[in-house]
């Protein structure tokens, strides 16, 4: 949806419709046959042999080198041709053909630079995806007893990860969450998130409450920020544009935060333990319909130096076919054409209230994925949302009529 999509569904696309398209394929043969015929059946008068130079140019974004030399080659071999057989070679065809040789030869340059340029571009996307899978794994169907689904856009297209993140852990304390939002967006946001993915993938496994797997993750963010200062490239020159005031020189400890949601289902699955961290409250939907969880709202993490105690997690009991839903502003703050926000509590309501069948996660985000798109045209933000549904042991065999939700 919008401008942004996951590095799975970049790939996929770019399987499904690969460039150049066959339609431009056929374009410079089809110049080359129309130019000569219009050329024949029209008085001397007329000379169209200077379309010719038009479908080598066309070639460029068709064919290889080889081929757009063909195509010069084939339009000059066709032209002299005609000409000859009509006995009208003269001052205007040596003129055309010279033209149009020069033209080949400095289109097969061109075309050399556009394939290497090409080749350079996708060698790029492919780092892209490999970045993007390796912090951002697809999600699984199912971790444990909990079921899942999500989706991830970046609002950078071509970057395809961004500042939004999340994380899924099965550790010995239960099934562990986080999703969580850096400030900033785009690719200036990587650095962080691989910070906050990397810090959370193991402190998940070893810390036993999650205001201590927070602290981690602070500290390792706050040896982040440390290590920046002051922020410079390899060259030695500034990373950041000069500050109004110079005497408060800007620095990458005055832009280092996530805002980030925590969350632990006991291995019962039958409590859910939340932290909040800054972060946009969780949702809850259920068979009393769909209301917001109510949790403690701490600083964003990055800033436990600046707390005055440690924030307190909140624990509900969850009832079989509840589902929880964590996203991003991204989210919340996508606007339609007039400008308003997306609702989201209103809209999920409404949804829940309307559907026959019993909802599920994946039924959910498939939710979110399409009215998403048709409220905001393009995406100005990154955007995640991840529905989880835990389940009694009693109930851990997955069904067929939930099949396993495709990873974002």
């Amino acid at each position: 949806m919008g401008t942004g999509r996951s590095a799975l569904e970049h790939r996929r696309q770019a399987e499904e419709h690969p460039w150049p398209p066959r339609w431009i394929r056929r374009l410079p043969p089809a110049l080359i046959v129309v130019s000569i015929v219009l050329d024949r059946m029209t008085p001397p008068s007329y000379f169209f042999g200077s379309l010719l130079t038009a479908s080598v140019a066309l070639a460029i974004f068709a064919y290889p080198p080889l081929g757009v030399a063909a195509t010069g080659a084939a339009a000059c071999g066709l032209l002299a041709v005609a000409e000859q057989v009509e006995d009208d070679i003269g001052p205007q065809t040596i003129t055309t053909l010279i033209v149009l040789a020069t033209v080949t030869l400095l289109s097969v340059a061109l075309c050399a630079v556009r394939v290497r340029t090409e080749k350079r571009f996708r060698h790029v996307q492919a780092v892209a995806e490999a970045v993007q899978l390796a912090l951002l794994r697809p999600l699984p169907a199912q971790v444990d007893g909990v079921r899942m689904a999500g989706f991830y856009r970046a609002a950078d297209d071509e970057a395809l990860i961004g500042g939004d993140f999340y994380g899924v852990r099965r550790t010995s304390f239960g099934v562990r969450v986080i999703v969580g939002d850096v400030k900033g967006k785009g690719m200036d946001t990587t650095q962080t998130v691989a910070t906050v993915l990397s810090s959370f993938r193991e402190a998940a496994l070893l810390q036993p409450t999650l205001a201590q797997l927070a602290d981690r993750i602070d500290t390792a963010m706050q040896l982040d920020r440390a290590n920046a200062e002051p922020l410079a490239d390899l060259d030695g020159a500034p990373d950041s544009a000069p500050p109004e005031d110079p005497g408060e020189p800007v620095t990458l400890a005055d832009e280092l935060f996530a805002t980030a949601v925590l969350l632990e289902f006991s291995p019962d699955t039958r409590e859910m333990r939340a932290l909040n961290r800054g972060h946009q409250p969780l949702l809850l939907v259920g068979s009393r319909g769909t209301s917001v969880v109510r949790t403690e709202h701490s600083l964003p993490l990055g800033m436990g130096d600046l707390l005055v105690g440690q924030p307190s997690t909140a624990t509900c009991l969850v009832k079989p076919g509840d589902i929880l839903i964590a996203y991003s502003d991204g989210v919340t703050e996508a606007r339609d054409r007039s400008g308003a926000f997306y609702p989201l509590l209103e809209r999920l309501r409404a949804h829940c209230a309307d559907s026959a069948r019993p909802l599920s996660p994946l039924a959910i985000i498939e939710f979110l994925k399409h009215d998403l798109a048709q409220w905001a045209p393009a995406l100005t933000d990154d955007i995640v949302a991840i529905a989880l549904q835990p389940f009694p042991p009693a109930q851990e065999r997955v069904t067929a009529a939930d099949p396993p939700a495709p990873a974002v």
